[in-house]
């Protein structure tokens, strides 16, 4: 079935059956199902009978493989086990972090479940944050000092044998291929837009080259959608792009909305003030973390591209266009840390 070819709430309605088809793995015949996300993969909140919550993660076909997610899940767990707070895993009636379910409506489709995470996400990619003063600056000091947390455990952990995680290198950024998609094929750039971002992309290509393969194992999706707060802490959820990268490559994403909602110095001195707590950060990372959140925002332009059936982001696709073709101007002017969107 062609989802792009049916409206938001008809998708999400498939969906939701998928989903309520899936549960049956773990024995959940009864539970309520909502959707709480639909961007990679639908996000569903399930709620039991007697008011246990967990969510369930429909996953997007063929962005991920079996070995890659079920890797995803041994890190999760071995984060867990060194003490650092990760979502907890729920496997099947029969042990398995995995099933892969179908409906009438939609092919196969692999589902994963876990525990429910307290707390409310900091903002969106989309909007940023609602944050300023001392409360960013204190909130993205632990932002950094968890992901130096997760990358000195990655760094002595003992990966299981077929660990397999993509990686997020020059090629699957901004690539010929990338793996968000083409940003050059989005129907809604100009001539000119395009003229602009693909000079942007070459001088990215170009100064990034020196960085050679990553060997880093990174979150990368820190943005604000999946850091949850509450009063008892921040926790991070989400590990469904985590893979082998460069620390300077999960600082820009991390940073990457406060372009769209300000704070950015201060949030780039708290993020390595918290990371140097921990271990060292790469100097001359941070020396190319223009061209990190270029390549970041060419690959964010490119994910509608590939993915035309998410209708939220095709109406944000024109204010993307312009908003980072503006930052590439920016880049190419060698100003970029004072562009906003």
């Amino acid at each position: 079935m062609d989802l792009a070819r049916l409206s938001e709430e008809e998708q999400i309605v498939r969906l939701r059956h998928l989903a309520e088809h899936a549960l049956r793995a773990w024995g959940s015949t009864k539970a309520r199902v909502d959707l709480i996300k639909y961007r990679e993969n639908a996000v569903f909140r399930v709620v039991e009978e007697r008011g246990e919550k967990s969510v369930l993660r429909v996953h997007r076909p063929h962005y991920r493989r079996d070995d890659e997610i079920r890797s995803e899940v041994a890190w999760m767990r071995a984060l867990a086990d060194a003490g650092i707070p990760t979502p907890r895993i729920l496997p099947t009636l029969s042990g398995d972090v995995l099933t892969v379910a179908a409906s009438d409506d939609l092919g196969p489709r692999q589902c994963d479940r876990i525990g429910w995470v307290a707390g409310e996400p900091l903002g969106s990619l989309e909007r940023g944050v609602d944050l300023d003063g001392q409360a960013l600056r204190r909130t993205y000091e632990v932002v950094g000092e968890l992901a130096a947390r997760l990358n000195a455990h990655a760094s002595t952990w003992a990966k299981p044998s077929g660990f397999a995680r993509p990686a997020w290198d020059v090629d699957a950024l901004i690539g010929d291929d990338p793996t968000f998609g083409r940003f050059w094929e989005l129907d809604v750039l100009t001539s000119e837009q395009r003229d602009v971002l693909f000079r942007a992309r070459d001088r990215t290509r170009e100064r990034l080259a020196g960085l050679g393969s990553p060997s880093e194992l990174i979150h990368g999706d820190l943005i604000p959608d999946n850091v949850l707060a509450d009063s008892t802490g921040i926790r991070i959820i989400d590990f469904d792009d985590c893979g082998w990268s460069w620390c300077g490559f999960e600082l820009a994403t991390s940073l990457f909305p406060l372009l769209v909602s300000g704070g950015f110095e201060a949030g780039l001195d708290a993020y390595v003030t918290g990371y140097r707590r921990r271990r060292p950060f790469p100097d001359h990372e941070l020396e190319l973390l223009p061209d990190l959140l270029m390549a970041r925002a060419l690959s964010y332009i490119g994910w509608p591209v590939g993915r035309p059936e998410i209708h939220s982001q095709r109406q944000l696709a024109p204010f993307f266009a312009a908003a980072i073709t503006q930052m590439a101007e920016r880049y190419l002017a060698e100003d970029l840390y004072r562009f906003r969107m």
